[in-house]
């Protein structure tokens, strides 16, 4: 027991925040999800490019049934290789930290995320089915930055500030409708890499 009053209350505040908040998010996890999201879009832009010599953006009309085959079969592989490496590295902050990572606080925040998220799939898919491919990109980007926005009571403020990046960078896609991969890069890539950082600096390399 710590007979300073003042480190007492800090350590007792320390522990009620862990039992009412997730904050073992690893910097690692965003930047390794950035670069598998920039990666992914070069690959995406690269199946695109080669379906015509013409090619100007605009993804609705090149998209051929292989390439959308190819594009779906990416989409999956990027999202499970992103959310491996993404788990990975917070279950190893967590242990670093002491904190058990399957808590009620990561269930609730996984239940709230993965709700907003598997609608935004599914919006998604139902472009798909209509050959609506150019609203793919801001539907994604738009309902990402929904589902962190629900969970960012419940975890570092930072994810608040990447929610809301998100959502304008996916109205934007929408507006800019033949631009969606160029957001797509910067949402799901670039900003995840810069966040990454930032929270590298500020929690991971904290003594």
């Amino acid at each position: 027991m710590n007979d300073n009053p003042i480190e007492s209350l800090n350590e007792i505040k320390s522990m009620m925040q862990r039992s009412s908040k997730f904050t073992s998010i690893s910097g690692w996890s965003g930047v390794w999800v950035g670069f598998i999201g920039m990666i992914a879009a070069c690959v995406a832009y690269f199946f695109i490019l080669n379906e015509s010599v013409n090619y100007r953006g605009k993804v609705s009309d090149l998209i051929t049934n292989e390439t959308d085959c190819k594009l779906f079969i990416l989409g999956i592989i990027t999202f499970i290789i992103a959310c491996l490496g993404g788990f990975y590295f917070m279950i190893r902050k967590s242990t670093n930290d002491g904190v058990k990572f399957i808590s009620p606080v990561t269930k609730r925040i996984l239940q709230k995320f993965l709700f907003v998220l598997v609608v935004g799939g599914l919006v998604s898919l139902i472009f798909i089915k209509n050959f609506s491919f150019a609203y793919v990109a801001p539907t994604t980007l738009l309902f990402y930055g929904l589902a962190l926005y629900t969970v960012e009571r419940d975890t570092i403020i930072e994810i608040k500030y990447l929610a809301f990046l998100e959502i304008i960078l996916g109205l934007l896609a929408f507006y800019f409708i033949f631009n969606g991969l160029l957001f797509w890069f910067i949402g799901f890539g670039l900003l995840h890499v810069i966040f990454g950082i930032i929270m590298i600096r500020k929690y991971d390399n904290k003594a």
